[in-house]
């Protein structure tokens, strides 16, 4: 067996791009969910399964970062990719779960479409890290997706907004409201951390411009 001085180097782009790849499945599957609310039940399972391979995937990625020597890129901006990605997932598996419990006869267009929206935004970081794996110029994905995001800004006012429209006679509509704002919620955070991941991945290749 050929012994070398040097250590093994890991492949941590494929690595993103993989954990990426379950980022974009579960925000579609997501999306698709909201748009068609007819088998909730297998949409759940085949999101938890998911992210329950993202975590999986999260603590690889950390595990051989940390026994690495040799990275393409700064440590702690692996580390800070390696966690927002994760994050996106984890918020996403907990709008699922919201969803999944809350029993809603229909799902609200707000809501809707900020899914849609943020399917586009989680194809977009893949787009970006390929970009940073080329080093290539990424204005213009960080511009489309900062205008989603600003979309989704005005799509959650107005759901909320909606949410106080109207009279409530009966405790099963407040119970609706409490119901949505918490998914709501949910999708706020969300957005904010694909933005952060966003960001992360701007800042990584503008540093090694």
């Amino acid at each position: 067996m050929a012994f070398t001085l040097f250590p093994k180097s890991i492949r941590f782009f494929d690595l993103l791009i993989q954990q990426n790849e379950i980022l974009k499945d579960v925000a579609a599957e997501l999306s698709q969910l909201f748009n068609d609310y007819t088998s909730v039940d297998e949409a759940f399972k085949r999101i938890s399964i998911k992210e329950e391979q993202g975590d999986e995937l999260c603590r690889e990625i950390a595990r051989q970062l940390s026994g690495s020597f040799i990275t393409p890129i700064d440590r702690e901006d692996i580390y800070r990719i390696n966690l927002a990605q994760e994050d996106s997932i984890n918020f996403l598996k907990s709008i699922a779960t919201r969803t999944h419990a809350s029993g809603f006869s229909r799902i609200r267009f707000p809501a809707k479409k900020m899914l849609q929206n943020i399917s586009l935004m989680a194809a977009s970081t893949g787009r970006l890290i390929y970009a940073l794996q080329g080093k290539e110029e990424v204005g213009v994905l960080v511009r489309e997706s900062k205008d989603l995001k600003l979309d989704c800004e005005m799509l959650l006012s107005t759901g909320l907004s909606e949410l106080q429209d109207g009279p409530i006679s009966e405790i099963s509509g407040v119970v609706d409201i409490i119901k949505w704002i918490q998914v709501y919620d949910r999708i706020e955070q969300v957005i904010e951390r694909i933005d952060d991941l966003v960001d992360a991945i701007e800042e990584v290749v503008l540093k090694n411009a």
